[in-house]
């Protein structure tokens, strides 16, 4: 397939390991220098990697590349090549080969994992060798994590409104529940339930996926958290966390007063409202951690 460009990025296509044909955007370095480093940014459920556009571009203006990507059976990726997948399948198969296309460069290479984008990272087998991590509302979100109103609204959606909505819907209707805006199998979504319904969540042993990839991963990770995100609450911030029981990790919950915005919520990091706020203090990290 041609490369499909943009003045800012370069789409394009790679290969997964079982030759999923795995569609992803190449934002180059827009330094006068060669790029400090690769970053990966894996999206949270239901989110396009296109929402992460202006903070793509703002890594490049600084100096490094940026590579994003829907995964596979959502969004941009091919529907009809997805008539198999499982949520599992994205962090095995689609972020182990981005990472892999990363890794090619030559250079450092970072991974920002939002939501289950971070959740999904230790299943893929290159991981352990990112330069550093960063979690952006990365949790483990066992139902019965949640307190009062809110573990009821947690237990409702996993274990009756997904998993009967998924029965019955193909695609399934996610903007309805908001919990995204893009096409996705209704069998990944059902997966992600049950993986709710787990104490360890998707390593809970009845679920079969190895724990072993996360504790292997020893490079520096930066979780970091909000105090407004109904979604990802602390307790399950820190218990995603303890799965990366080998890297350097630091957690900090921030509050969006405390940076002069409003709210952040689960996806405000993204937006263009953390620009001047938070944006630069994602960059000191990189910076610090693309030293060879």
């Amino acid at each position: 397939m041609a490369e499909q460009s943009t003045s800012l990025y370069v789409g394009k296509i790679l290969h997964c390991n079982d030759g999923y044909p795995l569609a992803y955007r190449h934002y180059p370095s827009r330094g006068s220098d060669a790029a400090k480093a690769v970053v990966i940014i894996g999206s949270a459920l239901g989110v396009s990697h296109n929402f992460y556009r202006r903070f793509a571009e703002y890594l490049c203006e600084h100096g490094y590349e940026c590579l994003s990507f829907d995964y596979r059976g959502t969004g941009e990726q091919s529907e009809s090549l997805s008539a198999n997948v499982s949520t599992e399948h994205w962090g095995i198969l689609d972020i182990e080969a981005v990472i892999q296309e990363a890794l090619a460069s030559g250079r450092p290479v970072h991974f920002i994992g939002h939501s289950i984008g971070g959740q999904l990272l230790g299943l893929a087998p290159s991981a352990t060798k990112l330069s550093s991590i960063t979690l952006v509302a990365a949790s483990a979100p066992y139902w019965k994590r949640w307190q009062g109103t809110a573990r009821f609204k947690i237990w409702l959606l996993s274990f009756v409104l997904v998993p009967v909505l998924a029965r019955l819907n193909e695609p399934f209707p996610i903007a309805a529940l908001g919990l995204g805006n893009i096409r996705i199998p209704s069998r990944c979504i059902a997966r992600w339930a049950q993986w709710m319904r787990g104490e360890d969540y998707l390593l809970s042993a009845a679920y079969g996926l190895e724990r072993s990839g996360y504790e292997a991963i020893e490079c520096p990770l930066w979780s970091i958290g909000f105090s407004d995100d109904e979604l990802a609450p602390e307790n399950n911030i820190r218990y995603l966390v303890d799965f990366f029981s080998n890297s350097n990790s630091t957690v900090d919950m921030l509050k969006p007063e405390a940076h002069g915005l409003k709210r952040l919520g689960h996806n405000g990091l993204f937006q263009k409202q953390s620009r001047d706020a938070l944006w630069p203090k994602i960059l000191s990290w990189l910076d610090a951690n693309s030293k060879t």
